[in-house]
């Protein structure tokens, strides 16, 4: 069982992955999917997708400028661009486990970095594309092969490419050399290409690439067995990726200490590393680490005794597993939960688990897990008494595992057959595997005091170089008093800052609410309450100017000030009474009353444009202002649209559709423009609607009055106190026209009886 058997193979993907971090995208698109890569790998594929389908591919411009990355044009990508955007995709196929995706979108980078003549870019490619074949097809001989190729492209290129590109074309091809040759056990060789590579690595000074050195050698040292090296290797990528919070580096590093701890048994540290890589894939829901990840807590509490703990995480690992539908990954997890029911004696459970296991593994053809499985299942038959069907199940998993070349599983077959052999009374074999046995363990104990000689010298070299560490301690000791005065400063400049912020928003935020404040209250002073419209108080604010105005015009063109009359400038004023609004209180209630006005005064406003206006001059009172530049415009048209707009309003609400109208003309006086005020307008208009109101008492319906003065009418005749008294007199003196929708013989004087007595 190895638990961090995914975690390599993500290392060695991440070769390239991590080292194109150092790039600098001048398209912050291709930064951002690039910096999601190991967070989010499905966004980053669908950032760089859309990138590759919304621009269009252009050529560089000069032949020179092949490696600039130009793109203030947001409709084009350069060639360069599209190569990076294609390395991004290809990396996040292969993280989503789609490895054909992955090589067909990289060899696309490969072919437009050779049609471009870009070759760093187009070596970059390949070493993707080897790094690709090596995780997803384990064929050493075939990476290899590749890398040979990439090597002597290095070589013979160069002089198109900086120093610097070299170099990490060089380090890049020489780490993937090593992690090979460390998973295929040829750990001599991969250390040297380790050291090899860590020259390159101090000239490119990226602390990013910094960390994936040491998580891979500290993986290979603890894939070797050198604990104590592997352990301050991945304590350093630790410390150093939670120091310039790359997440994705500190979760590898959580992974591969956990599984360090754990095979020192170490558990609490073990559990404790683990949970937090786990929290990092399951938040970024990485289903195939988060798989791994369980498996190997669920491997913690099994060597702890937690058998039902265990159970529970490696249940929760094969959920991932499953949605992955990867037959090696599947049959290895059933095994481990056949062995932990083997431990909790529920056999039946262990065989069902066991068969499940043969079946995948053998789909898979993965040997590892079917000789672990031969050897378990003679376990559990030696545990059921069955000890001939034991004997037969051990050797054959013992044959597998020496053609392995599993040493951990040779030891396991031979105590499980020395303890069968002697169930059975065969002393004689039971003592030969209990002799295999400790020469095979005695083997491993050579090997590991041979590895705590070099441990012991790698502890001396650390010893120096922690000597060393101090001086620079001090040194930086004495830098951080510098920078701590310094940040003093600017924490003081930036609380003076902040207040002074503060403060402005406080002052903006009071204003605002002042403002509206304002505009509430100027909205309810100049609306009537009930039907919403503009009231008596909006139009004595508003008529006097308006009035003053349309005189100045008129005076100035009677004087030759202005050469055109200005006819837009003249008034229809109407003042027209809705008799139903005086009697729905009385006959339907208050709030129905309340409720018929509001939708009346909607209606009004709904209907009614600019630059016509109406206002609620009384309870049932409306007064209607209108342009009148069309002078022979008949009184009874404005009568009739205004009974029209009644009608359309008391449609299927059964109420009385009378209207009471009265109807005059600003300037009144043709002669005399300022010789009537505007309150002096509307007394003229009531006169004209109580006329109205007086025909309707007569004949039935709808009534108008229109009050218009004639021509020639002198302004003198009006020049009194009593307006109404000075109109009534007009219209015996055949000064005022009176024009109305019905023949009753009005009487003009009976409202100036009261008048006529205080004279």
């Amino acid at each position: 069982m190895s638990p961090c058997r995914w975690l390599i193979s993500l290392m060695i993907f991440s070769v390239t992955s991590f080292g194109a971090q150092a790039k600098i995208y001048t398209t912050p698109i291709l930064a951002e999917a690039n910096d999601l890569l190991h967070t989010n790998p499905e966004q980053s594929l669908s950032i760089t997708s859309r990138y590759l389908d919304k621009r269009r591919l252009s050529a560089p411009k000069e032949a020179s400028r092949v490696h600039i990355n130009d793109e203030t044009d947001h409709t084009v990508r350069t060639p360069l661009s599209t190569i990076n955007a294609l390395q991004i995709k290809a990396r996040a196929y292969l993280l989503l486990n789609q490895a054909e995706l992955a090589i067909n979108t990289i060899k696309m980078a490969e072919t437009l970095a050779n049609t471009e003549t870009l070759t760093f870019s187009g070596i970059e490619s390949q070493l993707i594309h080897a790094d690709i074949y090596w995780t997803n097809l384990k064929n050493s001989t075939l990476a290899l092969s590749m890398l040979e190729q990439i090597d002597t492209a290095i070589t013979t290129q160069s002089q198109h490419m900086m120093e610097s590109q070299v170099q990490r074309l060089q380090y890049q091809s020489l780490m993937q050399r090593a992690i090979i040759e460390s998973q295929t056990s040829n750990s001599v060789l991969a250390e040297k290409r380790f050291i090899r590579a860590k020259r390159f690595l101090i000239n490119l000074n990226d602390p990013q690439e910094k960390i994936h050195y040491l998580l891979v050698l500290g993986n290979h040292y603890m894939t070797s067995g050198h604990f104590d090296l592997a352990l301050d290797r991945l304590l350093s990528g630790y410390w150093l990726a939670v120091e310039i919070d790359d997440k994705a580096q500190t979760a590898m590093a959580n992974f591969e200490l956990a599984s360090l701890f754990a095979q020192r048994k170490v558990y609490d540290k073990a559990l404790e590393h683990a949970t937090q890589a786990g929290e990092f894939f399951a938040h970024y829901k990485q289903t195939l680490p988060l798989a791994t990840t369980l498996n190997l807590i669920a491997s913690i509490y099994e060597q702890q005794g937690r058998y039902n703990l265990a159970l529970v995480h490696y249940f929760n690992a094969l959920d991932q597993e499953n949605q992955l539908k990867q037959n090696s990954r599947s049959a290895k997890l059933r095994l481990n939960i056949a062995r932990v029911y083997l431990l909790l004696y529920n056999y039946p459970k262990s065989e069902q688990y066991l068969h499940h296991t043969r079946l995948l593994a053998t789909q898979s053809n993965d040997e590892v897990t079917l000789a672990e499985a031969q050897v378990l299942q003679g376990t559990l038959e030696l545990a059921e008494g069955k000890t001939d069907e034991a004997i037969a199940a051990l050797q054959a998993g013992l044959i597998a595992a020496t053609r392995i070349n599993n040493h951990d599983l040779q030891l396991e077959s031979e105590l499980q057959l020395s303890r069968a052999f002697e169930q059975q009374k065969d002393y004689y074999n039971a003592l030969l595997s209990q002799r295999r046995y400790e020469q095979l363990f005695s083997t491993k104990q050579q090997a590991q005091v041979k590895s705590n000689v070099e441990v012991f010298k790698q502890q001396q070299r650390m010893l120096e170089r922690s000597l060393h560490l101090e001086e620079l301690e001090r040194q930086q000791f004495e830098s951080e008093k510098a920078l701590y005065k310094q940040k003093n400063i600017t924490i003081f400049l930036f609380s003076v800052l902040t207040a002074v912020g503060l403060f402005l928003w406080r002052r903006n935020r009071t204003f605002k609410q002042l403002q509206t404040r304002l505009t509430r209250l100027r909205t309810d002073f100049y609306t009537h309450p009930r039907s919403g419209l503009r009231n008596l108080r909006m139009l004595t604010a508003k008529l006097p100017n308006s009035l003053q105005q349309s005189s100045a015009n008129f005076e100035q063109w009677h004087l030759g000030e202005i050469i055109n009359e200005p006819l837009s400038d003249r008034l229809r004023f109407a003042l027209f009474e809705v008799p139903f609004l005086k009697h729905i209180y009385l006959q339907h209630g208050y709030q129905q009353g309340l409720d018929m006005e509001r939708q009346f005064g909607e209606y009004l406003t709904q209907q009614i444009c600019e630059p016509a206006r109406v206002y609620h001059f009384s309870d049932a009172m409306f007064l209607y202002i209108e342009p009148n530049s069309r002078l022979d415009s008949a009184p009874e048209q404005l009568a009739h649209s205004l009974q029209q707009l009644l009608d359309r309003f008391v449609e299927n609400r059964q109420l009385d559709n009378r209207i009471r109208i009265g109807m005059a003309e600003y300037p009144f006086l043709p002669r005399a423009y300022t010789a009537i005020n505007d309150q002096e307008l509307l007394d003229i208009l009531l006169m004209a609607t109580n006329a109205a109101r007086e025909a309707s008492k007569h004949d039935a319906g709808s009534q108008w009055v229109h009050l218009s003065a004639i021509d020639a009418a002198p302004a003198a005749s009006f020049a009194c106190d009593n307006i109404r008294r000075a109109c009534s007199q007009g219209i015996d003196n055949g000064l005022i026209k009176v024009q109305s929708s019905s023949v009753f013989a009005f009487s003009w004087h009976n409202d100036h009886v009261s008048d006529k007595n205080a004279i």
